[in-house]
């Protein structure tokens, strides 16, 4: 089944109906130290239960950014976003504004106060701490039992890594205030660099490269006009639970949203998965090691939260196909949202900043994100980074078991999240060609 208008438009991702979770029927040793790799498919768990005071301006916040970046001119295009980079960059912003410019950052990131933002910053800082236990624990176990491994058995191997950093340009008239300083370094772990005009593009990416593994080599050709900039980085490295087999991998035809074929390696195998299917939707979600899932949604994709609440384990013949894609948001996309959701202030010279500092009269004049995905048969590897820059100055104008099937052979959505609580959307995107 195929539907002929792509789009999340009239969909409310609401993550919290993932609090369920996905999961195999089983799981390897290295797992056993975390229960988030555990089958946690539970159709009749009430997800209130475990409901954070903000999770519904989490999904809000997500649902408004996917419709609006697909109403950008995205809707019919491969691409890959990262609410979870983009709201943490903006967090740094916040922590440095005052009064009305900084409700409307607020308002617009969907939080009423920066206990609240800094209450989600640390939930996905929990996850990120939880992934790396596990690696941790589970390079341990192999580590102390190796001798009962084959010869071709690798350590595990993985990354979770979200980073955030600030970077003035030495050509600024004003420094930051040590209690902005103070603040984004307890509350995010950023620090604060100072940078000659000369340097600070190469500095900015080389630290964003360094930091996603190179998956982002670079975020810009030249930052040198900006008088402080303010930086996440996101990386997720991880493999799945239940890994495809290369000898499967098959090319074969990907009918493309304007129904041209094209070809494609499809990755293969049989597992148990949750699993959710009607006569409009067929959605899989495939879990992977540290407590990271991965869905898969084709077909409508309209109330897939009542209807991922409604997902059983069952065994599903899983066809994938091997892909790669990668989005960069430089044209005032992520300006354009801010202010379609009432943040008007902080990209004006009326901005509030002096939290940030009393001697430099900042206004937000760009942000850019740029994201990338990967997928092998062996896992998934996503970055994303985000940089938001920042001017003194005027603004400018602005039996065997029955088995289901999940083939990919045409448009599909994809979501990577984290499995706690309140799960996490750290990547979104969608492969129509």
């Amino acid at each position: 089944m195929r539907e002929k208008s792509f789009s999340f438009k009239k969909v409310l991702f609401a993550f919290a109906a993932l609090l369920s979770g996905c999961g195999t029927a089983h799981s390897s040793p290295q797992e056993t130290p975390l229960s988030t790799d555990q089958p946690i498919v539970q159709k009749t768990e009430e997800p209130s239960s475990v409901m954070s005071p903000n999770s519904h301006e989490t999904d809000d916040f997500t649902a408004s950014l996917i419709r609006f970046i697909e109403d950008k001119g995205y809707q019919n295009q491969n691409y890959i976003i990262s609410p979870t980079s983009f709201r943490a960059a903006l967090a740094l912003a916040a922590a440095g504004a005052d009064s009305d410019t900084k409700a409307e950052l607020l308002t617009a990131m969907g939080f009423s106060s920066m206990e609240e933002l800094n209450q989600w910053y640390s939930s996905v800082a929990a996850s990120e701490n939880r992934f790396n236990q596990w690696l941790k624990n589970a390079a341990d176990e192999f580590e102390e039992n190796k001798k009962y491994y084959g010869d071709s058995e690798k350590a595990p191997d993985g990354a979770f890594r979200l980073v955030n950093s600030i970077w003035r340009n030495t050509k600024s008239t004003g420094k930051l205030s040590n209690t902005y300083q103070a603040y984004v370094k307890e509350h995010y772990g950023a620090v604060a660099e100072n940078v000659p005009e000369n340097r600070i593009t190469d500095a900015v990416n080389g630290w964003i490269s360094e930091n996603t593994n190179g998956l982002i080599p670079k975020i810009s050709n030249d930052l040198s006009s900006s008088d402080l900039l303010l930086a996440n980085a996101l990386y997720l490295r991880s493999a799945w639970i239940d890994s495809f087999d290369e000898y499967l991998t098959r090319e074969g035809d990907f009918t493309a949203s304007d129904q041209r074929i094209v070809k494609k390696e499809f990755m293969h195998q049989r597992s148990e998965f949750a699993f959710y299917e009607d006569d409009e939707t067929t959605m899989v979600c495939l879990p992977m090691h540290g407590g990271v899932n991965a869905l898969f949604i084709l077909g409508n994709s309209e109330n897939a939260m009542e209807k991922l609440r409604s997902a059983s384990l069952e065994t599903v013949d899983v066809t994938l196909p091997k892909f790669e894609t990668e989005t960069s948001l430089s044209e005032n996309e992520l300006i354009d949202f801010c202010k379609a959701r009432g943040a008007e202030l902080a990209f004006t010279s009326n901005a509030d900043f002096s939290i940030m500092s009393e001697e430099m009269k900042l206004y937000i004049t760009d942000i850019i994100q740029k994201a990338r995905i990967k997928t092998e048969e062996s896992g998934i590897e996503a970055a994303a980074a985000t940089v938001i820059a920042m001017t003194e100055g005027a603004a400018p104008f602005e039996e065997e078991p029955i088995i289901k099937v999940f083939k990919a052979d045409h448009p599909f959505h994809f979501i990577l999240f984290t499995d706690n609580g309140t799960p996490e959307p750290l990547f979104f995107g969608q492969i129509v060609e």
